[in-house]
Order: structure tokens, then C-alpha cells, then sequence
């Protein structure tokens, strides 16, 4: 499945910012957005659309005119002159992007093709987050690490030192919260006739964090590179790989 993720951004100063959405890595010249591409950007329900127009676009002006009747918008892919990301780099910017349902702050996810890139809104009480990488102790082989951090879980009562129970079968880990008064060693017989793992709540710059690396990632068939959705509400949160059709795909 191929998947990014992004979000709407702020361009420019708070008082006059235009929304702007960035696509950055060697996957877009992949599947056609090199340096100098032409895209077109088209506002579909709940998110827009990201259409490849170097070959047969006739003149320029009027696609440029039916583009914005569309409500849409014409963008080049340009090389980003980053010190620290270098490459492809598809920026769009402008009211265009409220066309499309999306406003500052969104959290999107993207479906990819050769020529097509398609957003949606990542809507309700879901986080899109990639799977991350650790080295192996003893080979230093990388590893799938799943790790969540920020003020977002003390909401959903998973605040720092809380002890979790981490369910893994394949194709999802569920972590659920056990706070409150507890007798810990009954959690620990829970989780162990469960086959589950016991995780407490630690902490990073100050938030909550939670890491589920190693066995855990690896039973439910997370790897390197996938996109997890994780799904939450109070005491419980769900990690699976994104269902398109839940997006509106």
C-alpha cells in the first residue's frame, strides 16, 4: 500500500498565512513528479487531488482557466535546498486547499500511484504516525519501533507512569490504560495468562510516551516504513494499517 502522510501547514505570518500542504522524498520522482513536473491540484470531497500534467495538456492557458474554475490550482515540483531534506519536493499553497474541506492544523494521509497523488482528512480521534526504526542490541540490524508521545495521551488517561497491558495479533496492538487503584500483581498474572505485555507510561521533553518496539511491532506485521493509524479512546488505543475505504478512497 502506498501511503504518506502530511499535514495542512501555515505559510507565511499568522495574520495573512495561506494553508500549505508539502509532499518531500525520491518517491515522488517514482511514480512521475520530478523537478520542473507539472501538477494539478483539484478539491475532491474531504481532500484534493494531485494530477501529473506534462504530456497532452494542449495550451497552458486554458488549462490554467479550467483549473480554476475547478476550484483547483497548477504547481511545479522544484529540489528542495534544504540543509537537512534534499530532493523531490511538492509544495501547494493557497485558498484552493479550503476547496478541498481542509483547514490549518489537519492531518492527512495520501495514496500514491504513477501520475496521482490523493489526500484525505484523517477525521476524529485518529492519529497517523510512520513506524519508526532501533538497532537491534546485538546486531545493530534495524528494527520496527512504534512509539507514541505527546500531551494528547494524558486526555485519553494515559499521563506519564500509568501501566498499560499491550495486546499484539496480527495486524493490530491494542494498549489499554490501567489506572486508578491496582494491584499490580494481578495485572502481571492478567497479562501473562493473556499473553500480553505490561508497559508503563514513560516520558520525553515533558509529554507521555509510549514505545512498543521489537516482538511487538514485528507480530503485527508492522515493518520499516509502514504508516500505523492508531485509533483511541479513553483507556484504550488501537494500532492498525490504514483501511482506505475509511478515508473515503
Amino acid at each position: 500500500m502506498n501511503i504518506q502522510i502530511a499535514t495542512v501547514q501555515r505559510n507565511g505570518r499568522a495574520e495573512d498565512s495561506r494553508p500549505r500542504i508539502q509532499f518531500c522524498g525520491d518517491w515522488l520522482a517514482e511514480i512521475g513528479f520530478v523537478s520542473g513536473a507539472l501538477a494539478q491540484t483539484l478539491p475532491e470531497p474531504n481532500g484534493l487531488a494531485f494530477n501529473l500534467r506534462n504530456e497532452n495538456i494542449g495550451s497552458y492557458s486554458d488549462l490554467f482557466r479550467s483549473t480554476r474554475e475547478q476550484g483547483g490550482a497548477l504547481n511545479r515540483i522544484y529540489i528542495s535546498n534544504s540543509k537537512t531534506r534534499k530532493g523531490p519536493t511538492f509544495v501547494t499553497t493557497g485558498r484552493h486547499i479550503y476547496n478541498g474541506g481542509l483547514k490549518f492544523g489537519d492531518p492527512l494521509i495520501a495514496m500514491y500511484e504513477y501520475g496521482l497523488i490523493r489526500v484525505r482528512k484523517a477525521a476524529g480521534n485518529v492519529k497517523l504516525i510512520p513506524v519508526a526504526r532501533e538497532k537491534h542490541p546485538l546486531t545493530g540490524e534495524p528494527k520496527p519501533r512504534v512509539f507514541l508521545l505527546g500531551d494528547w495521551l494524558s486526555d485519553i488517561g494515559f499521563s506519564t507512569d500509568t501501566l498499560t497491558t499491550v495486546a499484539t495479533e496480527p495486524g493490530c496492538i491494542t494498549i489499554t490504560a490501567h489506572a486508578g487503584p491496582i494491584v499490580y500483581s494481578d495485572i502481571v498474572r492478567f497479562a501473562r495468562q493473556n499473553k500480553m505485555k505490561l508497559i508503563q507510561v514513560s516520558a520525553k521533553d515533558g509529554a507521555p510516551l509510549i514505545v512498543a518496539a521489537g516482538s511487538c511491532a514485528e507480530k503485527a506485521g508492522f515493518a520499516l516504513g509502514d504508516i500505523f493509524c492508531a485509533a483511541y479512546e479513553y483507556g484504550v488505543i488501537k494500532l492498525q494499517k490504514p483501511d482506505p475505504e475509511k478515508f473515503g478512497f
